[in-house]
């Protein structure tokens, strides 16, 4: 069935009989009818289910034991050679296993069996989240050196996620794999029953989402930042370099959100969930809703009506004013300031911040471009070199360990 007489089931169901308890019986059906829809096309995050903890505010924690997580080795920004992958090469189950980035300290030996038997030799540890599209867990595989490596599992067996967009995951994973503020891919599969795995870098810290979450609950509704802005200037700076890694490539991610941005164990975000991502002069509609810049919605009355860099750069000024006043989900005032932010930005939000949230959030003409927000003086004194560090140069550890 469809439309409003489609049946609703589990939490559709529940939306609907809570929001008739509230009194919002008018359309209520139709909004429980297209929840369903949203979430059948959601994204799917990897996200820690213990809380964010900043530790140059709180205590001791605990660490893994005996478990390696991968990090990112040293790599040049440098362009791609003639040998390197191009942005229209299309990736198969079968893709040569050298696109792979090896995590840094890893034997060749290690990681060649990490890439031939990772996914089918790993053994579950905990759920990390689930979405629409499927799943993902915490795993372990023991290496050949005895070294236990843990990663990310993310499991696709939707009917919606088919081979293209696999494809379109996996080629945007490997382009970014000399970035550190993209999530890191080890290796990929596609089952004989039509499953779509991957091996990922495991962000112990959830997602930024997550942390921003965490730092409402602990701002009590007070009117000042959310985060100190040394913070907010780290954060930002690491999301734009990875931006610029991917738009210098002439793609565009296409889904910049808090929820696609992973907090690796040292606290430097990294973006996730390529499989938007796409080259910047593409003109289909994607990413999330709330996220998308105004130019989208009349590019599919009117023909070519954007590139996807400028809507990268409108979802990046959504995700810096969330990091700074409104997480999403904040009684409206973050729509507010999408619709006047000169007028609608808190005034305890500093002269040089507002200037590069309303810079972002401008029309698509005048809207500044990767490079231009890197260049803006709210950056002044940041240290581009050593962001892949971290905020505190150490690790954040989890209060918890898995």
């Amino acid at each position: 069935m469809t439309g409003t007489n489609r049946k609703l089931e589990g939490r559709q169901e529940a939306v609907l009989r809570q929001m008739k308890g509230l009194g919002l019986r008018r359309q209520s059906r139709s909004y429980a009818t297209n929840l369903y829809d949203i979430d059948s096309t959601s994204q799917l995050t990897i996200a820690s289910d213990a809380p964010f903890e900043d530790t140059t505010e709180y205590g001791e924690s605990t660490v893994l034991p005996s478990v390696d997580c991968g990090e990112y080795s040293d790599a040049s920004y440098s362009e791609p050679n003639d040998e390197s992958v191009s942005p229209s090469t299309s990736f198969s189950s079968g893709s040569p296993r050298a696109a792979f980035q090896s995590p840094a300290g890893l034997s060749s030996e290690d990681f060649e069996f990490l890439q031939a038997h990772g996914l089918e030799r790993c053994s579950p540890l905990k759920d990390l989240g689930q979405g629409g599209f499927g799943n993902v867990d915490l795993v372990q595989i023991s290496l050949p050196s005895g070294r236990n490596f843990v990663a990310a599992r993310k499991i696709i067996h939707s009917p919606l996620y088919a081979q293209a967009r696999y494809e379109r995951e996996l080629r945007g994973l490997v382009l970014c794999a000399e970035c550190p503020f993209v999530v890191d891919v080890y290796t990929s599969r596609v089952t004989e029953d039509g499953q779509f795995e991957f091996l990922l870098e495991y962000a112990p810290n959830g997602t930024l989402h997550d942390m921003l979450k965490a730092m409402e609950q602990r701002r009590r509704g007070k009117d000042k930042l959310l985060m100190p802005v040394n913070r907010i200037q780290y954060y930002t700076a690491c999301i734009l370099v990875g931006l610029q890694f991917i738009h210098k490539r002439g793609q565009a991610h296409r889904d910049v959100k808090p929820g696609n941005v992973l907090m690796a164990a040292n606290g430097r975000p990294m973006l996730a969930d390529t499989d938007s991502m796409d080259s910047v002069t593409v003109t289909k509609r994607a990413g999330t809703t709330s996220y998308q810049a105004p130019e989208l919605w009349r590019a599919s009355l009117q023909g070519p009506g954007y590139t996807a860099d400028k809507a990268d750069m409108y979802a990046m000024g959504i995700t810096l004013a969330e990091m700074t006043a409104y997480p999403a989900g904040g009684n409206g005032k973050l729509q507010q300031l999408k619709d006047d932010p000169v007028g609608n930005t808190p005034a305890y939000v500093p002269a040089d911040l507002k200037d590069l949230i309303c810079g972002l959030l401008a029309p698509a003409g005048k809207r500044l471009t990767v490079e231009q927000a890197i260049s803006h003086k709210f950056f002044e004194g940041v240290d581009w070199e050593g962001l892949k560090d971290g905020p505190l140069g150490i690790n954040v550890q989890l209060r918890q360990a898995p």
